[in-house]
């Protein structure tokens, strides 16, 4: 369910607002030009750069290159630029207290978005801090995308027991409408409501500083964001996650702090600039709408900041830059409950849905208002304090050593589930040969390294010598270009279409199909009596997704009718019995099926690789004990990449790095799949019936037919074999047979993205009597229309 306003539309919203969200780049070239990292400890303006080539630094300390840059730009306050290399300030013992001399420090060097680790170790005098952790040093340059980048990882005293971050409280809300000065707001509480592409999230927050002192910051930014995130699973009490992954950010530029005012709706006309002296308030609560005339919280005062943000249909094509899946830029569903969000709403755990995600992963959405500043500042007003720590190894500093931290950020999560795709038949074809091309291509990238490397080896061994190989230049030149591996794909469509033959041209009815030995034992032996062959149509199977009770106000519960599904099962068994009379059917014993709910995460790399159904089960032809199944995605996709890989360090360690290079991508993507974190549900599906009936083995409906040209005899049965995944239930737990399903588990609508995917199957199990098991798996689509 979703706020609908009466007169307020899409349309409507477009109409009145003036701006549009700013894109990262955006932001961070027009809000970073503000920033003010004197080397002095007072609060200055910062001077415009001067472009004088005669003020370079006659002795740099340091050097990294810096791409794009004036010839030469220095200033008072800055690093100076010359000849495209950016010139380290020399900071002296007495900015870095306790500081030491010639030792590592991190720099950013044009960060990536989304990327973290985007850091270039520099020589610098002095480096380390007090306890000697390594300084990340921001300048005025690249301050802001240094910070942004590395939220995550600077102290944050949201949820520490100290003065100045009591003395500040957020409050996010969330409006049915926009937000316009002078006008009573309609508050919708977010937990009621879910909301997906093109929705409209409207709403304000208030800032309360409580103290009698002023509080100052460095910047300010309100967002609507996107995370993937993997908790600390040996401390439950710890915030700060080991893993995070920002799909998405879209800035509110006129809700984030900035030098610039730029009027949000149409409807306002007066300009205001945030220097100004004057400071408009909200006549309906008195609310400030401004920080001014500095970047400063007064004591006693209440601030409103409104923002409106529309959700994305899909996410900016750099979310998968490494692999270009066009999978990976959908939007993947709220799944699981982050530390983030019971360390704001303690009562979420409560009230946690039974989503089956991954424990300590999750997915989450929600507006996030923070602010950071500089912790010598703070300690003028509010004495000295500590600040937590991190499991990041340096701190991020000023020029004069002040270190950021976040003074207090809340987030008010919000539940979004996208509408589903619907594809062609042809489409879905042609991803399935992309899938297809995209494995079979990093098998044998892995394979030509693997035989590479024995060649290597074994001409080492034939020749006792060491050799000059330029052998990480002929795998390169061996590889298969991922791009060369679109183009293919891209030619056999191509091919198919014009040519309306090929793969998307056959008519021919395919099947998944599995063949059982039919044994009869006796005290002298065992006799083999023919083989069982069951088979079902290659049908996707799509059911409507519905939502938890919450957040089902205006969902139709007839949507569950397709929750019943008919699977067309037939049943062959052929036997060289010499007569029709003495030819019985094995006996079945029972049937019975598992909705399987499979996901899995990436703790290290993006998933390099989009799966579908048929690139990973029905592998296996002779899985057909009863206890045990062999066809399994660990051991069909993970389990031969993992032992891939495991040769490959071998030869590395045998040969060396030198002489054996391995292409970075090709490893991480093999050490991504070897690596996957796997949860598997298997949910009961109760009362499954044999065309609509109870199962009885001598209501099958069993065909008998001589061959005698092929002096056999064959018998056929053929029937719909009936699930309904309304009756699901976990093994071993008791259920309440009028319960439904849907009211006491949430599915989400099948995804993939680049950190974390969802997938379902049914598993149909047939039960012999000589204690083999027949197993079938279709592939299940949880649609959201």
């Amino acid at each position: 369910m979703t706020p609908k306003a009466k007169e307020t539309n899409s349309d409507i919203f477009d109409e009145r607002l003036g701006t549009i969200l700013p894109s990262y780049s955006m932001y961070a070239s027009t809000l970073g030009l503000d920033a003010s990292v004197a080397e002095s400890g007072q609060d200055q303006d910062v001077p415009p750069p001067n472009y004088d080539s005669t003020s370079v630094p006659t002795a740099p300390t340091a050097l990294t290159t810096m791409p794009s840059t004036p010839t030469s730009l220095t200033s008072p306050t800055t690093p100076a630029y010359s000849n495209g290399l950016m010139l380290t300030p020399n900071l002296s013992h007495s900015s870095l207290p306790n500081s030491q001399s010639t030792s590592p420090v991190l720099r950013p060097q044009s960060p990536e978005r989304g990327n973290s680790n985007s850091l270039v170790p520099v020589l610098l005098a002095p480096a380390l801090g007090r306890s000697g952790t390594p300084l990340i040093v921001t300048d005025q340059y690249s301050w802001k995308e240094t910070i942004l980048d590395n939220a995550h990882r600077i102290p944050n005293l949201t949820f520490e027991d100290h003065e100045i971050s009591r003395s500040v409280v957020i409050k996010i809300y969330y409006t049915k409408d926009i937000g316009e000065i002078g006008k009573e707001p309609e508050i919708i509480d977010p937990s009621l409501y879910e909301f997906k592409q093109g929705d409209l999230l409207n709403g304000f927050i208030t800032i309360q500083n409580t103290s009698d002192k002023r509080i100052p910051f460095d910047m300010f930014y309100l967002l609507f964001e996107g995370n993937f995130m993997v908790a600390n699973s040996a401390d439950a009490k710890d915030t700060v996650p080991k893993k995070i992954h920002r799909f998405l950010e879209m800035f509110d530029f006129s809700g984030s702090w900035n030098t610039g005012y730029i009027n949000r709706l149409k409807s306002e006309t007066r300009s205001v600039h945030y220097g100004a002296d004057d400071n408009p308030r909200d006549p309906r609560d008195g609310s400030y709408l401004f920080f001014v005339p500095k970047r400063e919280i007064l004591p006693n005062r209440i601030y409103k900041r409104f923002f409106s943000f529309r959700i994305p249909r899909n996410l900016l094509d750099t979310v998968c830059n490494e692999h270009n899946l066009s999978r990976h830029m959908e939007l993947p569903p709220t799944l699981g409950l982050s530390r983030w969000e019971t360390a704001h709403c303690p009562e979420k755990e409560r009230t946690r849905l039974r989503d089956f995600s991954i424990l300590n992963s999750s997915i989450s959405y929600g507006a996030m208002a923070r602010f950071i500043g500089r912790k010598l500042k703070w300690e003028k007003e509010f004495g000295k304090f500590k600040v937590p720590k991190t499991r990041f190894n340096a701190k991020l500093v000023n020029p004069i050593g002040d270190e950021y931290v976040i003074l207090k950020e809340l987030t008010n999560f919000v539940r979004v589930v996208a509408e589903s795709n619907s594809p062609s038949e042809l489409e879905k074809l042609m991803k399935k040969v992309e899938n297809k091309l995209l494995y079979d291509n990093l098998i044998k990238q892995a394979d030509e390294k693997i035989e590479l490397g024995h060649r290597l080896i074994k001409a080492l061994k034939n020749t006792k010598a060491e050799f000059n190989f330029q052998a990480g230049q002929e795998m390169t030149q061996e590889e298969i270009d991922l791009a060369k591996v679109r183009q293919s794909y891209k030619r056999e469509v191509d091919t198919a279409r014009s040519s309306k033959s090929g793969i998307f041209s056959n008519k021919d009815t395919e099947y998944y199909e599995m063949f059982v030995p039919i044994i009869k034992k006796h005290l002298t032996g065992a006799k083999n009596m023919g083989v069982l062959q069951v088979k079902t149509p290659k049908i996707e199977y799509h059911i409507s997704y519905i939502p938890p009770p919450n957040f089902r106000e205006d969902v139709d519960l007839n949507l569950a009718r397709d929750w019943n599904l008919s699977i067309p099962i037939e049943m062959v068994v052929t036997s060289r019995s010499l007569t029709e009379k003495s030819f019985k059917p094995p006996t079945i014993k029972e049937f019975n099926a598992e909705f399987v709910v499979h996901t899995i995460s990436s703790m290290n790399y993006p998933i390099g690789l989009e799966f579908n159904h048929d690139l990973v089960y029905n592998k296996v032809p002779h899985n057909y004990k009863e206890y045990e199944d062999k066809d399994t995605f660990k051991k069909n996709i993970v389990q031969p990449i993992k032992k891939q890989l495991e040769e490959l360090h071998t030869i590395s360690h045998v040969l060396g790095s030198e002489r054996f290079r391995m292409n970075k991508q090709l490893l991480h993507d093999l050490t991504s799949i070897s690596e996957l974190e796997e949860k598997v549900m298997k949910l009961s599906v109760l009362n499954c019936k044999v065309n609509g009936k109870n199962f009885k083995n001598e209501n099958l409906p069993w065909v008998i037919k001589k061959e005698p040209q092929l002096n056999t005899i064959t018998a056929k049965a053929s029937f719909d074999f009936n699930v309904n995944f309304e009756k699901l239930t976990l093994k071993g737990s008791s259920s309440n047979p009028e319960t439904k399903s849907f009211n006491t588990m949430s599915l989400v609508p099948n995804f993939q993205a680049c950190y974390m995917c969802r997938f379902y199957h049914i598993n149909i199990k047939i039960h012999l009597s000589g204690g083999d098991c027949a197993r079938l798996k279709v592939p299940v689509f949880i649609d959201k229309t």
